[in-house]
């Protein structure tokens, strides 16, 4: 017999003092989450107000690299380690000691809720997410872009302007980060337009705008204009490679779309492509040793989004990319595509972090706890997560990134956060 939807017996009827207390729960919740984010991306660019490198690594995905990065990432850390370590060096040894060593802690009190509270490239799909659900209307897709490209203007112009004025970096450091979000938010509006308006006009729109681009490039090569932000093939090289990419998938879509099929979230062929972020994980080692190099630092497309073109948008002029630069381009282009079409994308499919994280929820301290006697079977816990799993089925879930969407969701509080999880108190009490 199938269930009504949302439908409460009488003894799972709320009062009205219940729902308030739902509602100031779930305002709450989001609001600690909201602000666990901005301080953790804070933190991530200590740099913009002159903390300099600190020695610590940082317990998410955030590439050092990055202009106002203080720390490094767990990922360029295992590369290091393994090269000092296959050198001989024994500071690798203790890079990588002192690598597992934290992220056992962390796993052990809080699992994956790092990917949840405290990840920015986390925090940049969860505004990719819930600017696509709210934005409808095609005028706003158009005020969203226009405020987006202003965004990019500004952090490709401002720097250049305080550079004139020889000015210090850390004055004008935040703003490559204006332009890189601009940037990310420009792409969503066009992958916005292919959503909301699936005809073949939006695509060329987006094509002729990538194209623009290049051609922009070299008008101002040829104008001799070498110090202006225009004039470097690495910017706007990677913004034409982006929108034009965009414009190509929008026509892909449109003329195979009865042809083509997605994975369904939940589906085996879903639940098999996120091991692929294993397998990520378990090559870096082996391919830093091999190539003697940081190899997946070289593709790596986050550290595309979050090092390259802010550093791009601070000093045009003065950086240039390696051999490997298009294809990480490539990467990049990738993986914005795959996180406007998919909820936490990265997170589910590709991430190496994640991955470090994932099997911690099996045994972490904190936990959400699932109540069966309270569930009405609405199912809007898992209409609500982003990782597209079921948090009623596997309670301890790996993909599952604490972020609290099922519990804000419940309308019968059938979900809970507990800061000390039954299975721990039972190991303790054996």
């Amino acid at each position: 017999m199938n269930v009504p939807f949302r439908k409460i017996n009488d003894n799972q009827q709320a009062s009205g003092d219940d729902n308030m207390a739902l509602g100031r729960s779930r305002i709450t919740i989001q609001v600690l989450r909201s602000a666990s984010q901005s301080l953790f991306f804070l933190f991530a660019i200590l740099g913009v107000f002159g903390v300099a490198m600190t020695g610590i690594i940082y317990p998410f995905f955030f590439c050092p690299a990055s202009p106002a990065a203080c720390a490094g990432c767990p990922i360029w850390v295992i590369e290091h380690g393994t090269i000092d370590l296959v050198k001989g060096v024994q500071e690798g040894l203790y890079m990588l000691l002192y690598l597992v060593g934290l992220f056992l802690v962390i796993g052990v009190l809080v699992g994956r809720s790092f990917c949840g509270w405290a990840c920015p490239v986390g925090t940049l799909q969860d505004i990719f997410s819930f600017l696509d659900r709210k934005i409808s209307r095609l005028r706003s897709i158009f005020i969203l872009s226009g405020v987006s490209f202003g965004m990019l203007a500004f952090g490709a112009f401002f720097p250049y302007f305080m550079r004139q004025a020889e000015m210090d970096l850390l004055t004008y450091m935040w703003a490559g980060y204006v332009g890189a979000l601009g940037a990310f938010l420009a792409a969503l509006s066009g992958v916005m337009f292919l959503k909301r308006k699936p005809n073949i006009i939006p695509s060329i729109v987006l094509i002729v705008g990538g194209v623009l681009f290049w051609v922009i490039y070299y008008i101002v090569k040829a104008a001799g204009w070498n110090k202006s932000p225009l004039a470097s093939v690495e910017l706007m090289g990677l913004l034409g490679l982006l929108f034009g990419s965009i414009g190509l998938i929008g026509i892909v879509r449109l003329f195979l779309k009865e042809k083509v099929t997605g994975i369904k979230t939940g589906s085996k062929g879903d639940r098999r492509i996120r091991w692929i972020k294993y397998g990520i994980l378990f090559s870096i080692a082996p391919t830093s040793w091999f190539f003697d190099t940081l190899f997946f630092t070289d593709f790596d497309p986050i550290g595309g989004i979050t090092a390259t073109l802010p550093e791009l948008l601070l000093n045009p002029a003065g950086w240039s990319g390696n051999e490997f630069f298009w294809i990480k381009g490539i990467f990049v282009v990738s993986v914005i595509a795959l996180v406007a079409f998919i909820d936490r994308g990265w997170c589910r499919y590709l991430c190496p972090v994640g991955a470090m994280y994932a099997p911690t929820n099996k045994f972490s301290i904190t936990d959400i706890k699932f109540s069966e006697k309270d569930c009405i079977h609405c199912q809007m816990c898992i209409e609500a997560c982003p990782m597209g799993i079921n948090p009623k089925e596997d309670k301890r879930d790996m993909e599952c990134i604490r972020c609290g969407k099922c519990v804000t969701s419940c309308p019968t509080k059938a979900q809970s956060f507990v800061l000390f999880n039954r299975s721990i108190k039972g190991v303790f009490k054996k």
